[in-house]
């Protein structure tokens, strides 16, 4: 439920409540002059992500300059709840307002941290060094971020390797914003191809628009009848597959929800060839000695 005392009375407001139905997430409105609070609580899955969108886009809409979100009390919030926050984003940028986190709880940060997006959306007072990695990577990169020893900054690239009609790709470094341009100069390199393989091995971290940005590049190549594969996904790129497999209903048949399914396939499968090779490493080691 929701509720909004002395909210505006603006077309854009007026049925503000009501709109969603009963459920474990409840969200209260508090207007001020050019910017809108709206105190989020609960739980943030798909069952109420398209309420709690509807709701917070009519407050936005309201609004003079903006929204801003309190999620301290948010509970649990997964890859649906997210969509809301980047779609939120994007329409603010759009209408020249601004969106910002006021407040995040531990399950959001991790979240945000996880996805990449904490430096995509605006968060007041970022706590970012005291949470614990969830992937074991040493903390989000900004800017001028450096990688190991503080010596050389972590950059992407992509190394290609052609035999015939197939070409083999090995990105490296982290896929972010700034990979786009890499991306789309991989492409004029494959004219004549029937088969593209892409070896993840290197590749240390993936946010979320990193992964727009390959989901984007697939469908480019699926659109050039250029089949497209992946092969030796690591830990986090799994995990945000994962994520946000979520994010698009398994009746959605659009390019991007192929071939994100196609994606995590592949993770799911190194995942499990992982855990059968790990077994066998077990299973050799207990093994007695010949005699």
């Amino acid at each position: 439920m929701s509720s909004h005392p002395g909210y505006p009375s603006t077309a854009g407001a007026a049925h503000v409540s009501g709109l969603m139905p009963p459920s474990v997430v409840s969200v209260i409105f508090v207007p001020g002059p050019r910017r809108v609070l709206a105190r989020v609580s609960g739980e943030i899955d798909m069952a109420d992500a398209a309420g709690l969108r509807q709701n917070l886009t009519m407050a936005l809409t309201a609004s003079r300059g903006g929204l801003d979100i309190d999620l301290a009390a948010v509970t649990f919030c997964d890859s649906s709840g997210l969509h809301v926050l980047l779609d939120l984003n994007h329409l603010a940028l759009r209408d020249g307002k601004t969106l910002v986190l006021t407040e995040l709880s531990r399950s959001v940060a991790l979240l945000l941290r996880l996805a990449g997006t904490h430096h995509v959306l605006t968060v007041h007072g970022w706590a970012a060094p005291d949470i614990r990695p969830v992937t074991g990577r040493p903390g989000p990169r900004r800017p001028g971020a450096t990688g190991a020893g503080g010596s050389t900054p972590v950059g992407f690239g992509i190394k290609t390797r052609r035999h015939g009609s197939t070409v083999h790709l090995a990105p490296t470094g982290e896929l972010d914003l700034d990979a786009r341009p890499a991306l789309d100069e991989v492409q004029s390199v494959l004219d004549g191809a029937d088969v593209v393989a892409c070896d993840m091995q290197h590749l240390t971290f993936v946010d979320v628009v990193g992964l727009h940005a390959l989901l984007a590049f697939a469908c480019r190549l699926n659109a050039r009848g250029i089949t497209f594969f992946t092969y030796n996904w690591q830990p986090q790129p799994r995990r945000l597959l994962d994520l946000f497999d979520d994010g698009y209903p398994p009746a959605d048949g659009g390019g991007p929800a192929r071939m994100l399914r196609r994606f995590r396939r592949s993770a799911s499968a190194a995942r499990a060839a992982g855990t059968a090779e790990a077994r066998r490493e077990d299973s050799r080691r207990t093994e007695p000695p010949p005699p």
